[in-house]
């Protein structure tokens, strides 16, 4: 996992230049705090058991507005939970459905269904899907009260629903996509590391998401690097379009170094169709000399990124995996516009944000809502979680990817995001987040439950999932 062989591929007198350059731009937002203001807590909440290493793994806002969440954990979680409602919980199935009312601070009911979830969906129709390991793929009524359908797999991790009801999974390695009765139309083997799946109903496109190892000549020696990929695929699994996944042949059109040394390692993490119905998809990049400068069809066309202060940049990086996040047509996988993210050292050098168990998703007008992990140094626009400016963030931008309109996290640099959703309900939009390991030091606001189920003071403790609502108020 290594950015060769130059600074970012820049030379001294070119990072001086760039560096002068940068420093003369202006923020990538016009008022950051005036964009973060027009954003409200309205719950956060611990969700955990005694003894239990608790997790939210899904989230998402039903049309009336239902917050369901797909988490595990411990059974004695119905003792710590304020106005608790229907709680259905067995010993040897942790994995739940968490249905919540809108504003995320009454509990509703938590159902056990399966021994673990990994993923969750819901269709048009408030009908939950979820990604439950080795209980299979399983799709459930809009209240969780009855199974409709499932079907058995050794291992199923991912899983996305089009609008129509149509749906998609990652199971036993392979790409699997079903009709609204269940019927499977189409199959597709997955690709090395296959992360990810989404599936676009308007398009009837099914997209996963990626990487895999290889080497590659550098013009001076044959080097290891990761290759990302997305790949579009018809309802019976056959290959609509490719993005990226270059080949290591130096004699293709398509070699990944034709351009220029572009073997900093990339990796696709997750990819979702939003409410605005393109397709997201979020990766972590080993370097500023990256393949996402160039399109992902033409290994010798410039891509035009977003860009914006030094949070956008990759200038004085190394080999430090930080954020590249983009927006696609669903229907042939062009590029319509990408962003870069990183933190800042106070020597100003770049730090880590990856999105490896986090989510990529955006709002009906198209702004972008993106959840991870940061070592240290992002641009913390809303912080009532401390001072530190790392660890779990919420990070939403605007849908030209231009200007940061939040970014925001809960905990002094502990808790890991692994769910994003965000919604227009009632005319202003609701944004809910989930994820695990937070210790005892989270902001709690309104919240189910106020207090951590475990002390979480040494790694090896047990730690507590978590859940946040946040309104949006105002435009900025």
């Amino acid at each position: 996992m290594r950015s060769k062989r130059t600074l970012c591929g820049i030379s001294l007198v070119g990072f001086v230049v760039l560096t002068s350059v940068i420093a003369k731009m202006g923020p990538a937002q016009s008022d950051e705090k005036q964009a973060a203001s027009a954003y409200d807590f309205v719950t956060s909440s611990f969700l955990g058991a005694s003894g239990f290493d608790d997790s939210v793994v899904g989230a998402r806002i039903q049309s009336d507005g239902t917050i369901v969440l797909a988490a595990n954990l411990g059974t004695d979680i119905g003792q710590k939970v304020k106005a608790a409602g229907e709680i259905r919980l067995a010993a040897d199935r942790n994995g739940c459905i968490v249905r919540l009312t809108p504003d995320g601070r009454k509990l509703l009911s938590i159902a056990s269904v399966a021994k673990e979830v990994k993923d969750m969906a819901v269709d048009d129709q408030d009908n939950i899907y979820l990604a439950a390991g080795a209980d299979g793929l399983v799709k459930m009524s809009p209240k969780a009260d009855r199974v409709l359908w499932s079907k058995a797999f050794k291992d199923c991790s991912r899983v996305d629903a089009a609008k129509d009801g149509h749906f998609a999974t990652i199971a036993d390695g392979d790409v699997l996509i079903f009709d609204p009765s269940g019927a499977q139309l189409g199959t597709a083997k997955g690709s090395d590391f296959t992360n990810d799946v989404c599936i676009d109903g308007v398009s009837q496109t099914v997209m996963f998401c990626g990487f895999r190892n290889a080497r590659a000549s550098d013009g001076n020696r044959v080097e290891p690097v990761q290759i990302c990929y997305i790949h579009g695929l018809s309802y019976e699994g056959k290959r609509k379009w490719t993005d990226y996944d270059w080949s290591t042949d130096k004699d293709s059109d398509r070699f990944v170094n034709k351009s220029e040394n572009n073997m900093a390692d990339t990796r696709a993490d997750r990819c979702s169709v939003g409410r605005d119905g393109k397709l997201y998809v979020t990766f972590q990049v080993a370097g500023g000399n990256h393949i996402f400068r160039y399109s992902p069809t033409n290994i010798m066309e410039k891509a035009t990124l977003a860009g914006g202060d030094k949070y956008h940049q990759f200038y004085n990086s190394r080999a430090e995996h930080k954020n590249f996040f983009a927006r696609y047509e669903p229907a042939t996988g062009k590029l319509l516009a990408g962003q870069q993210f990183c933190g800042r050292l106070a020597n100003n050098r770049a730090n880590a944000v990856a999105t490896k168990d986090g989510e990529i998703t955006a709002d009906e007008e198209g702004r972008v809502y993106l959840v991870g992990a940061a070592a240290y140094g992002i641009p913390m626009s809303l912080n009532p979680g401390g001072d530190y400016m790392g660890g779990g963030f919420l990070l939403v931008m605007s849908p030209d990817l231009k200007t940061r309109l939040l970014c925001t996290r809960t905990s002094g640099g502990n808790g890991s995001p692994h769910a994003v959703d965000a919604r227009a309900i009632g005319g202003k939009v609701r944004t809910i987040y989930g994820g695990s390991g937070m210790p005892r030091d989270m902001f709690v606001k309104d919240a189910v439950e106020a207090a951590a189920a475990d002390e979480g003071k040494e790694k090896k403790d047990p730690r507590d999932g978590f859940f946040v609502v946040l309104e949006k108020k105002t435009n900025p």
